[in-house]
């Protein structure tokens, strides 16, 4: 024979625990709290600083025509208007490409060796996309023949250690972003200028 429980019966006693017994009894989990995430935008050419963390060295007898990825990192907080839209360490994402030009002559030929970094964005530390806007060229070259004395390289290099000056290419309209009393950075100086800024000096 099935064995039921009356559970009604039980009802009385549950609700004169309750009041018996205080909330305090029953401590709740306690959640850290940290700073709130909100979304903000930022206004077309936004600095943000890019620290190159490695060197990015080309050499003037180096290959063809061929781009590859690279990452880099930002340089320092970013804060506008009293928002966090950028924290340093940040990853920042672009690309570098290199090319050889050969000009050949009666005893000798010169080979110039171009690279061009580009800063494509940033990925900030909520996981938002910043797009981004930063390109510099660099050419070097080696001369060589019996009547140039030998190899002369100079390589087309971004330096480890190097800040780029690089800004946000669009307006953007939501970015995920941090409150903070904290008053904007310095701006690095000797940074590396985009090519628009050194063909405008």
């Amino acid at each position: 024979m099935p064995f039921f429980i009356d559970l009604s019966r039980f009802r009385g006693i549950y609700a004169i625990l309750a009041l018996a017994i205080p909330s305090a009894a029953f401590p709740q989990m306690a959640v850290a709290a940290g700073p709130a995430a909100v979304t903000v935008s930022l206004a077309r050419h936004t600095l943000i600083p890019v620290l190159l963390d490695k060197d990015f060295r080309v050499g003037g007898a180096g290959d063809a025509r061929q781009t590859k990825a690279i990452k880099a990192e930002v340089a320092q907080d970013v804060i506008v208007d009293g928002y966090i839209v950028a924290k340093k360490g940040d990853l920042a994402e672009g690309q570098l490409t290199t090319e050889k030009n050969v000009t050949k002559r009666a005893f000798s030929s010169d080979a110039s060796q171009e690279a061009s970094l580009d800063i494509v964005d940033i990925v900030n530390f909520c996981g938002d996309t910043i797009h981004m806007e930063f390109e510099r060229t660099y050419v070097g070259g080696v001369r060589a023949g019996f009547l140039s004395f030998g190899p002369h390289a100079h390589d087309a290099v971004f330096a480890k250690g190097s800040i780029l000056k690089a800004q946000t290419d669009r307006l953007e309209k939501s970015v995920c972003a941090e409150k903070t009393a904290r008053l904007p950075l310095q701006i690095p100086t000797d940074m590396i200028v985009p090519d628009t800024e050194v063909e405008t000096k």
